[in-house]
């Protein structure tokens, strides 16, 4: 069986990876869903008789067995199943998608629980201008050289 956070996982990275494909889910009942990525961004989602955004309600409440992407066929859904923005899928799943990383571009920013971390400051030495070596400490003494 496959869990919920495994899949929601798998749809930010497929993103984040600018794959182009689709992503084929078999829930319990035996019941196929679809999702269809293009360069990262979601076109595309069916499953039965639901079709486009709709989907996103019902997915994690789907009881999922297994999940297979495959980048070399791009499923032909029907229009309604066809999405203008994808966006509102990561909203409805309670996702959250850095615009950068959807462009496949990494975030230079780092975080910590939630807030931006200052950027490392290299302290450089004025007469070679090379950067300086960390000091060295063992027990918390410094050890000179």
């Amino acid at each position: 069986m496959l869990e919920t956070t495994e899949l929601f996982g798998q749809i930010v990275r497929l993103c984040a990876e600018q794959k182009s494909g689709t992503l084929f889910l078999t829930t319990k009942e035996n019941k196929a869903c679809h999702i269809v990525f293009e360069n990262g961004r979601i076109i595309a989602m069916a499953y039965g008789t639901v079709r486009g955004v709709a989907v996103a309600d019902i997915l994690p409440r789907l009881s999922l067995q297994a999940s297979q992407f495959n980048s070399a066929l791009r499923m032909p859904l029907s229009s309604k199943s066809l999405l203008n923005d994808d966006s509102s899928v990561f909203d409805k799943l309670g996702l959250r998608r850095n615009a950068m990383q959807a462009n496949g571009q990494t975030n230079s920013i780092r975080m910590y629980r939630g807030h931006p971390l200052p950027a490392p400051s290299h302290d450089y030495d004025s007469v070679t201008d090379k950067p300086r070596k960390a000091k060295r400490i063992y027990r918390g003494q410094v050890i000179k050289d």
